[in-house]
């Protein structure tokens, strides 16, 4: 679907279409997504604006509509840029499940449009229609179980390359 079709649907309408494409909510029932869709926020940040800050309490997922977010860690006084997602970029999902805080910051890069989901209205509806969430949770771990591996992947690279930790340290090469 073109983003102008996207444009000419009802908020809801695509809602639901942005969280299919997403693998933890592409097999979720129609009745289940529709909710997931009318609980989820959309959220606008300017370029620069934190979306959320390293240490504060996580409780939201956000998937990037458009505009760009750099993860980023504050570590020694330094920020270093882990990763910089675009549209369809997903993140914070794991806050739907547990509570902790940030490791990380988020930072929009240009100005940002989000769907957001809270882990207290995620939880209701899990807590509400059981069999049908529990595929959405399985799909949220193994989700985050890929993204590790690929981090781990990326981190055996650069430790194998000399001055790859260097970068790795300072940030440049995530």
């Amino acid at each position: 679907m073109t983003a102008e079709e996207l444009q000419n649907r009802s908020e809801l309408a695509q809602n639901m279409d942005y969280l299919r494409q997403l693998s933890p909510f592409e097999r979720t029932p129609f009745e289940i997504i529709r909710l997931y869709a009318y609980i989820a926020r959309r959220l606008r940040f300017a370029q620069g604006d934190f979306i959320f800050r390293q240490n504060q309490q996580a409780s939201r997922a956000y998937l990037i509509l458009s505009g760009s977010v750099v993860l980023s860690v504050e570590k020694s006084g330094q920020t270093l840029p882990l990763q910089v997602l675009g549209p369809m970029g997903f993140f914070g999902y794991m806050s739907l499940l547990a509570r902790y805080d940030w490791g990380l910051n988020a930072q929009a890069a240009a100005a940002t449009e989000t769907l957001s989901l809270d882990r207290e209205s995620f939880r209701k509806i899990l807590i509400r229609f059981p069999d049908q969430c529990i595929e959405v949770v399985d799909s949220l771990v193994r989700l985050r179980m890929q993204r590790m591996h690929e981090h781990m992947e990326t981190l055996v690279k650069n430790i194998k390359d000399p001055g790859g930790l260097a970068k790795l340290e300072s940030g440049i090469n995530l």
